[in-house]
This record gives C-alpha cells, sequence and structure tokens, in this order.
C-alpha cells in the first residue's frame, strides 16, 4: 500500500515536471484538477446538456472533425507517393555503382592502385545517395506511424460520436446506417487480410503497409458516420448495432497494432543518435516522456498481472470489471502507439507533446486505470 501511495506521489511529481518544461518551451500548461479554484467551479456550474440535441447538427460536427482526418491521411498519402516514386529514380540512377565490377575488365589496364582509388570514388558518388535513400525510408515511417495515430484517434472517437448519437436518438425519428456498416465492416476485413498476409512477406511492417496502402487505398482508412438517405427498414441497421460493428473494429485494430513485430528492429535503432530533436531543451522533454511512459508501461503490467484480465470483446453490462476491461483495453493501445512515435527515427516537437498529453490522460490509483477522455489528431 505505502509503496502504490509512493508511486502515485512520484508520478504528481513527474507530472508537474514536465508541465514546467512545457511552459519554458513555449506551451501552455495544464491546470491540473487539484490546484483548480473551488470557487471558480461553484461559479461555472455543471455543464447543461440539451435534452433535444439536433441529430443533423451532431452528424455536421462529425463530417467537420472527419474532414481534418481526412486531409492529413491524404497529405501522407502524397508523401507515400513522392518517396517511392524518388526511391525508384535513385535505385535505378544507382545500378550501375552497384553492380559494376572491376575484376572482368583488362587486367594489364587495371594494376591494384586504380583498383583502389576507383572503389574510393564509387564508393563517395554511392554515399550521398544512400544517405537520401535513407532519409526517404525515414518518410516511409513518418507515414506509417502518423496513419496509424490518426486513424486510431478517429476511430475512437467516432466510437464515443455513435454511442452520443444512440442517447439523442428517438422513437419518432429513426436512423438508418447500412452503408456505413459496410464501410466498417470492409474496414475490418482490410486489416485481417493484411495481418495474415504479412507472415508470407520479406518485407517489414513499415514496408510492407506503405506499399499496401499504395495499392489498397482504404487499406487502415477508417470510414466516416453517415445515416442512410433511404428509410426502408428491411435489415436496417440501426444505431445501436453501428455501436457494436465500431467496437469490433477497435479490436481488430488493436490485433493489426499488436502483430506489429518491427517496433524495436526499425530504423530508429539503428539510428538512434538521429531520435531526439535538433533543440537540446526538447531533448531532455524526450527523455523525461520515456521514463514517464516506462513508468505507465510497468503500472498497467502490474494490474494486469493482478486482475488476471483477457481483453475478448466490450461487454455491454456496465459493471466494474467489464468498466475496468474497457479502461484496460485502451491504455494498452494508446502507450503501444506513444511507445511507436517515440521509436521513431525522426520525431517533432508536436509529436513528443502529443505523447506527452496522451500519458497525461492515463491515471492509475491503486489498481484501477482511469482514461480522461480527449480527441486531438496526430500532429504530422
Amino acid at each position: 500500500m505505502q509503496e502504490e501511495e509512493e508511486e502515485d506521489d512520484d508520478d504528481l511529481i513527474d507530472r508537474l515536471k514536465m508541465e514546467v518544461k512545457i511552459a519554458r518551451a513555449g506551451g501552455l500548461a495544464t491546470i491540473l484538477e487539484d490546484f483548480e479554484s473551488p470557487k471558480m467551479v461553484q461559479e461555472l456550474g455543471p455543464l447543461k446538456i440539451d435534452e433535444k440535441y439536433d441529430h443533423k447538427h451532431h452528424m455536421g460536427e462529425i463530417q467537420k472533425v472527419y474532414k481534418s482526418y481526412s486531409d492529413k491521411m491524404r497529405k501522407l498519402d502524397i508523401l507515400n507517393s513522392q518517396t517511392m516514386h524518388a526511391i525508384s529514380l535513385l535505385k535505378l540512377k544507382d545500378v550501375p555503382i552497384q553492380v559494376s565490377t572491376l575484376g572482368k575488365s583488362s587486367a594489364a589496364a587495371t594494376n591494384s592502385l586504380h583498383k583502389a582509388l576507383s572503389f574510393k570514388q564509387r564508393k563517395a558518388e554511392a554515399e550521398p545517395a544512400m544517405k537520401l535513400i535513407r532519409d526517404l525510408h525515414k518518410d516511409f515511417e513518418t507515414v506509417y506511424v502518423g496513419q496509424i495515430c490518426l486513424s486510431w484517434g478517429i476511430l475512437l472517437w467516432q466510437f464515443g460520436q455513435v454511442k452520443k448519437l444512440l442517447d439523442c436518438d428517438n422513437s419518432l425519428a429513426i436512423h438508418h446506417y447500412n452503408h456505413v456498416a459496410e464501410e466498417f465492416q470492409h474496414f475490418q476485413v482490410l486489416l485481417q487480410r493484411f495481418i495474415e498476409d504479412e507472415p508470407f512477406r520479406t518485407g517489414h511492417r513499415v514496408e510492407n503497409y506503405t506499399y499496401s496502402r499504395c495499392s489498397v487505398r482504404h487499406l487502415l482508412q477508417v470510414p466516416v458516420i453517415k445515416d442512410d438517405c433511404s428509410k426502408s427498414k428491411d435489415d436496417a441497421i440501426s444505431c445501436e448495432m453501428l455501436k457494436d460493428i465500431i467496437e469490433e473494429s477497435l479490436l481488430v485494430f488493436w490485433e493489426f497494432l499488436r502483430a506489429d513485430k518491427d517496433e524495436a528492429n526499425s530504423t530508429s535503432k539503428a539510428l538512434r543518435s538521429q531520435v531526439a530533436p535538433h533543440e537540446p531543451i526538447d531533448f531532455e522533454f524526450l527523455m523525461d516522456v520515456k521514463t514517464h511512459l516506462h513508468k505507465k508501461e510497468k503500472r498497467l503490467k502490474e494490474i494486469q498481472r493482478g486482475t488476471n484480465c483477457i481483453i475478448k470483446k466490450f461487454q455491454r453490462q456496465q459493471h466494474q470489471g467489464n468498466l475496468l476491461d474497457y479502461a484496460l483495453f485502451i491504455a494498452q493501445v494508446e502507450l503501444k502507439l506513444v511507445s511507436r512515435v517515440l521509436n521513431m527515427s525522426k520525431i517533432s516537437t508536436d509529436q513528443l507533446a502529443w505523447c506527452h498529453e496522451k500519458l497525461q490522460r492515463i491515471r492509475f490509483s491503486r489498481r484501477k486505470i482511469e482514461i480522461e477522455p480527449s480527441f486531438t489528431l496526430f500532429p504530422c
């Protein structure tokens, strides 16, 4: 008990230290709940939610947020396409350098000194091109990590939105979601097919994903929630049924993420010195975020061992055991994503701040996990 209280105190101290570092870097510190003014809270009062929440307005909000997600995904697709084109050109250019040999030329015309000079010259010519290829492969990693973070974010957010739609739906205006339900099922099929095929591929996860994304554009592309124009009641998919389908999509996404075996063996491992941002204060921030992540991962494993929970499927019954299962599931995915971002060979200050925010919203109290709801699209 005392050890757990000390760990909670350490966690609070770490959070305060990181807030100070963000403030020094020009960011805005988060006001902790314990430090909020009681008077201000009383003056504001509870947030009142209109019971007659307009369904059309709610759908408009979903469309607006989804457009931001779609724009970011398209931006990364363009980067992916440009990177592939650049690598193809460089490989074609370097073919004579890579396959040329010295031994098949006239032996009388090439002495050992000439061979040595020729080798050094060819090596000097090849090194800039190879460095550029390595840099371009980092862009592939940016595409992969960016799109998994974006897709998880919008998927989880829409799961929350469909529950709100379920609350505001009434018997006088029942909406059907057959088309988007099919799209979410297609989303699941594409991910499952990728998972099944990956063991038979020779490349790493980043390479396999980026090439697959070019050929199968809807891979990892989360659909947007929208109701059908048709009011036909034949085999209609209700909002409740759509919620169940999105729940299943969350679990399939986790299987996709968990199947990534290259996280520790990615280019970042060989290029560890290039992980940190250029600013000195950001390097310290990076180390603090990594330390914070390791503490959260340790606490998560302790809870997993203590509760012996196995994540299979969300349960509808809202008793404490299932709430713990849900929080445990979300924490697993979020920590896995943060770990993957921190292992990137190129990482920006905004992405570090995104990781920091994710970690701040995962809280451990005794044997309980609390996930503070939030939605911030991955900066890329």
